[in-house]
C-alpha cells in the first residue's frame, strides 16, 4: 500500500532556518524597533524617509534617498543620538549614507532616453523599402518598426 504524501504548506521561516545566520530574527527585530523610532518622529518629515539598514554594537546605519536629506540628518545627528540614548539606553553613532530609490533611477533614465520624430512619409518609405528586402525576418522587422514609429 502506497501512502499519500502530506501536502501541508511549510512555513517559509522553517525553510530558511538553516540558511539564515544565527541571531537573524533578533537583528531584524532590533532594526524594526529603530525603524519605528524614526517613523513616529512627527517633528521632522525627513525622519519618515530614513531607512534603517543595520545595527552593530557601536553604529546605527541608516540611508536616505538623496544627499541633501543625508546632510540634513547629519546636522541633527547629535540630537538623534541623544534621543536614541534616552529611548533605548544605548549610545550609537549614526552612519548616514545615500541610497537613491530604484524608481527615481528609472525616472532619470526615462528622461534621458532619446526620442526620434519620424514623419509619416518617412514611415511609408520604410514600409515600401521593406518590400524589396530578400530576408523575410528583416522585412518583417522593418515593417513593424515603421508601423510603431508612425503611431507616435
Amino acid at each position: 500500500m502506497v501512502r499519500k504524501r502530506n501536502k501541508k504548506p511549510v512555513p517559509v521561516s522553517s525553510l530558511f532556518k538553516r540558511l539564515l545566520p544565527e541571531g537573524f530574527a533578533q537583528k531584524r527585530a532590533e532594526i524594526e524597533q529603530f525603524q519605528h523610532f524614526f517613523e513616529v518622529q512627527e517633528s521632522d518629515a525627513v525622519f519618515q524617509m530614513v531607512k534603517v539598514t543595520n545595527i552593530t554594537d557601536q553604529y546605527l546605519n541608516v540611508t536616505l534617498p538623496n544627499a541633501a536629506l543625508s546632510s540634513y540628518l547629519r546636522l541633527h545627528s547629535e540630537q538623534i543620538r541623544q534621543q536614541i540614548l534616552e529611548n533605548f539606553g544605548v549610545d550609537l553613532i549614526l552612519k548616514i549614507s545615500t541610497r537613491p530609490k530604484v524608481s527615481q533611477q528609472t525616472k532619470q533614465y526615462a528622461k534621458h532616453r532619446l526620442t526620434a520624430d519620424f514623419s509619416q512619409s518617412s514611415c511609408d518609405q520604410m514600409t515600401n523599402v521593406a518590400d524589396y528586402v530578400d530576408d523575410e525576418e528583416l522585412k518583417k522587422a522593418l515593417k513593424s518598426l515603421s508601423k510603431t514609429l508612425s503611431k507616435k
